[in-house]
């Protein structure tokens, strides 16, 4: 699959699934995944109506990260130039947690760029209480949490202590959003999240909701954090209506 060569030393790994000629949907997985692990799930249903694009983001999978660090808004601009590279004016963004966080970026950096928005499971405030129990210290993750240290070291060419201290060093300054900070984000824009959800409190979800003035909403009772591949066929199911039917009113609007 292609590796995008972007300004100075990024190289993104991506794949494009689906018709060429079809609206396009850029698939933005969350912190320490990658696009595959994420939305493998989604790819049959989507790739059946839509031009799908995955992207490891920056230091995660096969894409490098010459910074040496995280920040949401430069992630959010590395898809602003993938889209470039790829020429595609115009996309909908469909984010997971920290791919979500990027998501919202994207949107307030590249507005103009986004003909819909679909987040998940994502903070729009600082989540305090997380860097308080050290959500990210590598020797809590290598102890308490097995799997996950050893998943990540299966899914990317970034060392796994780096990819932590990246995230926990973002995870203190970003997402820190204020209502009238996004108040112009007027896309149609799907906000999703589970109610059992230990990671991302169900009031963030519904502050990101109300502080959007084109969004929708929906909460899967019973669901946790993982979505896109705890309920795969409701989450592919809404998204799609939700992008099938603003496809079709901003047809209707031109």
């Amino acid at each position: 699959m292609p590796i995008a060569h972007l300004a100075d030393g990024l190289a993104l790994y991506y794949e494009t699934h689906g018709p060429a000629a079809a609206a396009p949907v850029v698939m933005l997985h969350g912190a320490t995944t990658t696009f595959r692990s994420t939305f493998r799930r989604q790819l049959p249903a989507f790739g059946a109506v839509h031009r799908v694009i995955g992207v490891d983001l920056r230091g995660h999978g096969q894409s490098n990260n010459p910074a040496d660090a995280l920040d949401l808004r430069q992630l959010a601009d590395d898809i602003a130039a993938l889209l470039d590279h790829l020429e595609i004016d115009k996309a909908s963004l469909l984010g997971f947690s920290g791919g979500a966080s990027v998501s919202l970026f994207f949107a307030v950096r590249h507005l103009a760029r986004l003909d819909a928005l679909v987040m998940v499971s994502n903070n729009m405030e600082l989540d305090r209480a997380r860097a308080e129990l050290d959500f990210w210290d590598v020797e809590r993750v290598r102890t308490e949490e097995p799997k996950w240290f050893a998943a990540m070291e299966q899914l990317h060419n970034s060392p796994v202590e780096k990819l932590l201290d990246w995230w926990a060093q973002e995870d203190t300054v970003r997402p820190d959003w204020r209502p009238e900070q996004i108040a112009h984000v007027d896309v149609p824009t799907l906000v999703m999240g589970g109610d059992r959800d230990p990671i991302i409190p169900l009031d963030q979800t519904l502050k990101l909701y109300e502080a959007l003035p084109n969004a929708e909403l929906a909460i899967l009772p019973g669901v946790g954090h993982g979505i896109p591949s705890r309920r795969p066929e409701v989450f592919n199911r809404l998204v799609l209506d939700f992008l099938h039917v603003h496809s079709v009113l901003s047809a209707f609007e031109r």
